[in-house]
């Protein structure tokens, strides 16, 4: 069975169409997400000048469907004094905060770490968080005069996610003491004076620091599949610790309050894959939350072979909890697929494969999805071989000898690349269940798996730089 479509010209064979990249510059952690008046936004760590880590700024991107972005000019720069650091952004609908016009709707209101640099007249060093504001959408922005709004006078107190929480009518303000492990709740009635409200630490995660926190109000589904009731998740990154090596992102289930985050339950991993750091929620969304994370790892950020423009963003995944047989909530994930996107029925296609298994024809430099079932008594194993002759190269999703589930990337660069984090975390199924559902797309470089009815999700980068790709399916490894 073969499946094409015409190619584009191949002027950047690494970059993908449907997950954001940056143009021509260096991108990290997505800040400042937002919905509003029908466009998402999303706001990046940027350095403008370069295509390593430096001069940090905001980049912004905006999108009618999260899979097509439009660049628009850099939104917050940097200073000689003040590095934009990590954070978010609310509709402050009600100007609250008296920094809209009068009888306008409210201005949008962003909040980051002020990171002051050692040119800094006052607090050389120390990480703050100020805010700026736009009147018009979110188009052009203004700096707030009486920065910073809420300081710990210390130097690694960041990346503020900010919501309203209607039960108590109060703003919530979460950060981090990065180095202390240690999420800090403040809340706020205009945006601009911040009272303590409380400490969240975890002896579960103990990753070199903690980072991009975000607090989650999500649906927990009943037996019919409908929201039953309502939870809370915290969402937090830590680098190193993450799931499969160098950075990462874990999110646990509790309850809020208002004032307090409480659980009695571990962390579990937001992503398996290597390539899932800060991600956070947009704001401004109805219904399930919808998470958006940095498409790369600390561990090797600054090698991607995509040189100007360096890192993607993952595809945009929706969130909510679902109880187990026993009762025990498990988060689930949904990867938002971009529509339109060419899919295969791989079920379909084992059941009609020849004897001698021909493999399914591909173009590689055209997006495509995948879907199909893993099982030990059929396909263990989905291999995507790129190219061809001792150039080939080859990512494969299959079941280990204990059943368990792994995407390993091992041989699937052009060049050498990420050698010590080849392999996701695997992925282990649920008691009594043997064949595990998958939903895998590949946009060039970037890989989304989505296992189980989304129990659990794989990103990862790869680098094969093919022009076609050979999908065998294996029944034995």
């Amino acid at each position: 069975m073969t499946i094409t479509s015409p190619s584009r010209p191949r002027t950047d064979q690494h970059r993908p169409r449907f997950h954001l990249t940056p143009e021509a510059t260096w991108m990290n952690d997505p800040n400042g997400l937002i919905r509003h008046d029908g466009v998402w936004h999303a706001f990046f760590q940027n350095n403008p000048f370069g295509s390593t880590w430096g001069n940090m700024s905001w980049g912004h991107a905006v999108s009618e469907d999260l899979a097509t972005w439009t660049h628009l000019p850099v939104a917050l720069p940097c200073s000689e004094t003040e590095m934009i650091f990590s954070g978010s952004i609310v509709h402050d609908a009600a100007n609250t905060s008296g920094l809209g016009a009068p009888g306008e709707d409210g201005p949008l209101v962003a909040f980051y770490t002020s990171a002051y640099t050692p040119a800094h007249a006052t607090t050389p060093g120390i990480q703050a968080q100020s805010i700026a504001f736009s009147l018009d959408g979110g188009t052009t922005w203004d700096f707030y005069a009486e920065n910073p709004v809420l300081t710990r006078d210390s130097e690694n107190f960041r990346d503020p996610k900010v919501f309203f929480h209607p039960e108590s009518g109060r703003w919530v303000m979460v950060t981090v003491e990065a180095l202390d492990h240690a999420v800090h709740l403040h809340t706020s009635a205009d945006l601009l004076t911040w009272e303590p409200a409380s400490t969240v630490t975890h002896p579960g995660l103990d990753g070199g620091i903690w980072e991009c926190p975000d607090l989650l109000r999500v649906q927990v589904a009943g037996a019919d599949g409908a929201p039953a009731r309502e939870a809370w998740v915290l969402v937090i990154s830590t680098n190193p610790g993450g799931p499969a090596g160098g950075s990462g992102t874990y999110a646990v289930i509790g309850d809020f309050d208002g004032t307090r985050f409480a659980s009695d339950t571990s962390p579990v991993p937001l992503d398996l894959g290597q390539d899932c750091y800060a991600a956070v929620s947009f704001s401004g969304v109805d219904g399930d939350p919808v998470l958006l994370g940095w498409m790369n790892n600390w561990a090797y950020a600054e090698q991607t072979p995509t040189a100007p423009w360096r890192s993607a963003m993952t595809l945009p995944r929706t969130l909510h909890v679902e109880p187990d047989a026993d009762g025990t909530l498990q988060v689930i994930q949904h990867v938002i697929v971009p529509e339109g996107l060419r899919s295969v029925d791989l079920d379909v296609v084992d059941r009609d494969a020849a004897a001698d298994g021909e493999p399914l024809q591909l173009d590689a430099d055209e997006p495509f999805r995948l879907r199909g079932t893993l099982s030990p008594q059929g396909a263990r194993r989905v291999v995507l071989r790129f190219g061809a002759g001792q150039a080939q190269r080859e990512l494969v999703l299959g079941l280990d000898p204990e059943g368990h589930v792994v995407l390993d990337r091992g041989r699937a660069h052009l060049e050498p690349f990420a050698a010590d984090h080849s392999r996701s975390l695997p992925y282990i199924p649920r008691a009594g269940v043997a064949d595990v559902a998958f939903d895998l797309v590949v946009d060039r470089s970037c890989v989304d798996l989505e296992l189980d009815g989304g129990r659990a999700l794989v990103s990862q980068q790869i680098f094969p730089a093919a022009a076609t790709v050979a999908v065998h399916l294996e029944r034995s490894a």
